[in-house]
C-alpha cells in the first residue's frame, strides 16, 4: 500500500474518531473548542506514527512520523466539513427520512 493511500485513510479515520468521541462526550461534559483542536492534533500525530512504524512504506524515523502526522492533520482539517457532510448525507439516505437526526 502506498503512503498516499495511508495518509488519506488516516485523515478519514481521524475525522471519524474525533466526531465519535465528540458525540459520546457531549452527553456527559461541555468541553471547549480548544480541547478538540488538541485532540485532532494528538490523533493526527498518533496516526502518523502508526503509518510510519506499522506500515513499512517509508523511513522509520521520528521526524518522518511527525511529518506524516502533520500531513494527516492538514488533510483532516481541509476535508473535515466535506467528510462530515458526506457521511451525514449517506447515513440519511441509508436510514431514510423517518430516522432521528444524524450529526
Amino acid at each position: 500500500m502506498s503512503i498516499y493511500v495511508l495518509v488519506c485513510l488516516a485523515a478519514v479515520a481521524v475525522v471519524g474518531l474525533i466526531e465519535w468521541v465528540k458525540n459520546f462526550l457531549e452527553k456527559f461534559f461541555a468541553l471547549p473548542g480548544w480541547v478538540w483542536s488538541l485532540a485532532v492534533l494528538a490523533a493526527s500525530l498518533g496516526s502518523g506514527f502508526l503509518a510510519v512504524y506499522g506500515a513499512d512504506v517509508t523511513a522509520h524515523t521520528p521526524l518522518m512520523a511527525v511529518l506524516i502526522g502533520l500531513v494527516v492533520l492538514a488533510l483532516s482539517q481541509i476535508g473535515y466539513d466535506g467528510l462530515k457532510n458526506a457521511i451525514k448525507n449517506r447515513a440519511e439516505k441509508a436510514l431514510g427520512a423517518q430516522s432521528e437526526k444524524t450529526n
